[in-house]
C-alpha cells in the first residue's frame, strides 16, 4: 500500500475507496515455507496446505501481491528490497525497526542466512546462540522476479517465543528508487512520496513446541520439559481457496453459469452484466491455536482462526468490499461507478482481486479478468 494509506498523511485530494485500484499498489505478502527441517515425518503439504510459521534455519518465500489499475503485476516492477528485524514476545508490529530510527541503509548490516550446517558446535556447548542484528537487510537471493527468500535466525529471542518483522520498500512508475523511499522511513520521517510502497509483515517463528524439540537436539538448556511428537502442533498455515464460480445476469434478467474459474481466468460480458461471485475457503483448514492470559500466568484459551476476505476491482460496482465467510458471495456490476474515470475499463479489460486472510499470518488470493463489451 502507499505512504498515504499507511500513514493517513495530507496526501492531496481525497483517495478513492480502498476498493478501486487506480495505481500501482500491494495487496498482500504471502510467506510459505519452500525447505522445511527434515523434522519428524515429512509434512504432506498438498493436504495441509504451505505453512507460514516457520522454524529456524527454515527457508521462507516471501510473495508481495503488486497490483495496478490495468492488471497483476510481477512483484520485480516495483524493485523491493526487505528488511528483518527481532520482536521479542508482546512488541507491536514495526516497533524493532522504529526503535533503531534515525538510520539508513547504508548503516545496516546484512541479515545472515546460516543454515543448520553452518552452526558452531563449540558455541552450542557453550549454550550461546548465534546473534542476528536487528534491522538488517535481506540479502539480494540472486533472481531478479520481486520475490524472496529467507532463512529464519535461531537466536535467544525466537526460542523465548519472538517473531521477526518483515519490512518491505518498494515504488510505482517514476517514483523515487525502493532506496530512496526506505532512507526517508528510516530516517524518522512520517510522510513518504505517494508512489513509495511499504508492507510490514510478522513472520511467526515457532510453534513453541517444535522450537523447544529443536532446542533439545542441540542441547540447549530449555525452561520446560521436552514436549512428545504428540504434544507438538500443526505451525500457522496460509488459507486456501478452493473453488471460485460465476453467474452472470445479464440486463434483460436472464442468466448463464459460467462454473468454476482457475485463478488468473478471463470472461467476456457486456456492460451493464452483474457477475455474481461465491468462492469458499473451506472451514476445514481454519486452525485451533493457544492464546496466553495474562502472559500466561494463567494459563492459556484455545481459539479458533476466522476469515477475513476484502475484494478490490479496476473498474465498475461492488456489492460489497468485505466477507468473513468461508463460503463468500458477492455482486460485481460491469457499470462505470462514480469513482471511475472512464465509462469503460483500460483497454476493456477489468480485473478483480479476492483477497482472504485468517487472522494470525495466513493469506491467499485469487484474480479473475472480465473483458468488457460496451452496450449496444
Amino acid at each position: 500500500m502507499t505512504a498515504c494509506a499507511l500513514l493517513s498523511a495530507a496526501c492531496g485530494p481525497p483517495l478513492p475507496p480502498s476498493r478501486l485500484i487506480v495505481s500501482t499498489r500491494i495487496l498482500g505478502v504471502k510467506m510459505e515455507v519452500t525447505e522445511p527441517l527434515p523434522l519428524g515425518a515429512p509434512e504432506d503439504t498438498d493436504a495441509l496446505g504451505v505453512r507460514c510459521q516457520a522454524l529456524p534455519f527454515e527457508k521462507v518465500q516471501l510473495t508481495p501481491l503488486i497490483v495496478n489499475e490495468e492488471d497483476q503485476q510481477s512483484p520485480a516492477i516495483i524493485d523491493p528490497l526487505w528488511i528483518a528485524c527481532e520482536l521479542p514476545p508482546g512488541q507491536g508490529l514495526f516497533g524493532c525497526t522504529q526503535a533503531a530510527l534515525p538510520t539508513s541503509l547504508g548503516e545496516l548490516p546484512e541479515c545472515p542466512q546460516l543454515t543448520l550446517f553452518d552452526l558452531d558446535p563449540e558455541l552450542l556447548a557453550s549454550g550461546e546462540l548465534p546473534e542476528f542484528p536487528s534491522p538488517c537487510l535481506i540479502p539480494d537471493d540472486g533472481v531478479a522476479d520481486g520475490l524472496q527468500d529467507f532463512i529464519v535466525p535461531l537466536s535467544q529471542n525466537v526460542l523465548i517465543g519472538g517473531s521477526v518483522e518483515i519490512v518491505m520498500f518498494g515504488h510505482g512508475p517514476d517514483g523515487p528508487s525502493s532506496s530512496e523511499c526506505a532512507n526517508t522511513l528510516l530516517s524518522g520521517e512520517t510522510e513518504l512520496d505517494n508512489l513509495c510502497i511499504q508492507a510490514v509483515q510478522r513472520l511467526t517463528v515457532g510453534p513453541l513446541e517444535a522450537l523447544l524439540e529443536l532446542a533439545g537436539g542441540f542441547g540447549l538448556e530449555l525452561p520446560a520439559e521436552l514436549p512428545t511428537p504428540e504434544e507438538i502442533p500443526d505451525g500457522d498455515r496460509n488459507p486456501r481457496i478452493e473453488s471460485f464460480a460465476i453467474e452472470l445476469e445479464h440486463e434483460d434478467g436472464s442468466t448463464e453459469v459460467l462454473g468454476e474459474l482457475a485463478s488468473g481466468d478471463a470472461i467476456a460480458a457486456r456492460e451493464g452484466d452483474i457477475i455474481k461471485i461465491t468462492t469458499e475457503a473451506p472451514e476445514r483448514y481454519l486452525q485451533e491455536y493457544l492464546v496466553p492470559i495474562n502472559g500466561g500466568r494463567d494459563g492459556y484459551e484455545t481459539r479458533l482462526e476466522d476469515y477475513s476476505g476484502r475484494w478490490f476491482i479496476t473498474w465498475g460496482q461492488l456489492l460489497s468490499g468485505g466477507s468473513n465467510d468461508p463460503v463468500s458471495k458477492n455482486e460485481w456490476t460491469l457499470l462505470k461507478s462514480a469513482d471511475d474515470e472512464d465509462a469503460l475499463p483500460t483497454n476493456d479489460r477489468a480485473t478483480l482481486y479476492y483477497v482472504v486472510r485468517d487472522n494470525r499470518q495466513g493469506v491467499d488470493w485469487w484474480t479473475m479478468h472480465v473483458d468488457v463489451t460496451p452496450a449496444p
